[in-house]
């Protein structure tokens, strides 16, 4: 056998060697980019809602969800995790991997309590990413029937006649309701008395029977003891009337100008999520929401659609945090 045929035989096992090897390095060096690849999503998703079921921002949650779970083809599960005022809950969020496997349903609580609480487990402008604006309901103002309030003009002659005469419920220290009757002292030049619950549902019987005057609270909540006439709508805390309520005339158009308070819904994910996937989960989102179905939901909540661009619930939620953080440091709210 010539030496060069038996040189080219020793070689061809070599340089097999060397193409296996340089193959198993290139596939290594692909394997990690081919997974971050991936389609989103490629496994379930985790919707956490932070309070209980049955409330507002769980059967928002559960819309979204059953919504999702039809687009992506894959189970988003809502987990109720209660506690401190949502912080349990966000608190979890905040701490996930942002992979947008663990996502927020996050609400005013989210905005607010920053200023409340003393010790915060997350820092909502750190470590929650804003993702989409879902919806919401205005603040309404109601009046115990036994009253003589028809009108928020009543209201204001009556506390400016009797100083301190006139109170207001709430579902306890800083809530919704009670910082929405807060800003309403404030801007209409009264004063009143605080008169804190164990939840906004705890305020209708003592409203209902008048041991209570009046109360702010959220349109989906309100409805049913509205159409009852257990209560007497006589404002409502928003920019334009209500579809579901428009005879009652805005508060705005009763003096109080650019008066706006609102139970709302979003979803946020955890600090640091990639803007891509932001993107994706946001249009998905909007998707799910400007569904048939969907609106219908809200509308049968009360709620207004609102949907739109990761940045424009960034720039609701910071004005928001401001609004509110005002009203708490002026009132010296704290959590009871």
């Amino acid at each position: 056998m010539s030496n060069s045929i038996t040189q080219s035989l020793l070689l061809k096992p070599r340089r097999l060697a060397l193409w296996l090897l340089a193959g198993a390095t290139l596939a290594a060096v692909l394997a990690p980019s081919q997974a971050r690849a991936q389609a989103f999503p490629n496994k379930p998703i985790r919707l956490i809602v932070p309070y209980a079921a049955g409330g507002g921002v769980d059967i928002v949650g559960r819309g979204v969800a059953e919504g999702l779970t039809k687009m992506f083809g894959w189970i988003v599960s809502v987990e109720n995790r209660t506690g401190a005022g949502s912080n349990v809950g966000s608190a979890l969020v905040a701490k996930s991997e942002p992979d947008g496997y663990t996502l927020l349903v996050g609400s005013n609580a989210n905005a607010v309590n920053i200023s409340l609480y003393d010790s915060m487990p997350y820092d909502p402008v750190k470590d929650l990413t804003p993702v989409v604006f879902i919806g919401r309901t205005p603040m309404v103002m109601l009046a115990a029937p036994s009253t003589s309030f028809r009108n928020v003009r009543d209201v204001v002659v009556e506390a400016k006649a009797k100083p301190g005469s006139i109170n207001f419920g709430s579902g306890g220290s800083g809530t919704s309701e009670h910082l929405t009757s807060e800003l309403f002292k404030r801007r209409a030049g009264i004063q009143g008395t605080h008169v804190p619950y164990r939840g906004g549902a705890a305020v209708y019987p003592d409203l209902i029977s008048g041991r209570v005057q009046l109360f702010f609270n959220n349109q989906l909540q309100a409805m049913p003891f509205i159409k009852s006439g257990q209560v007497r709508a006589i404002g409502i805390a928003n920019p334009k009337r209500s579809p579901q309520l428009p005879d009652v005339p805005t508060l705005d158009e009763q003096g109080i100008s650019n008066f706006a308070a609102s139970g709302w819904w979003c979803i946020m994910g955890p600090g640091n999520m990639p803007t891509s996937l932001v993107n994706q989960i946001n249009q998905a989102v909007n998707a799910v929401i400007d569904s048939a179905e969907f609106s219908k939901r809200l509308e049968g909540l009360g709620a207004e659609r609102m949907g739109g661009s990761a940045q424009a619930l960034n720039d609701h939620f910071r004005n928001e945090m401001a609004v509110w953080a005002e009203i708490i440091k002026t009132e010296k709210i704290k959590v009871e």
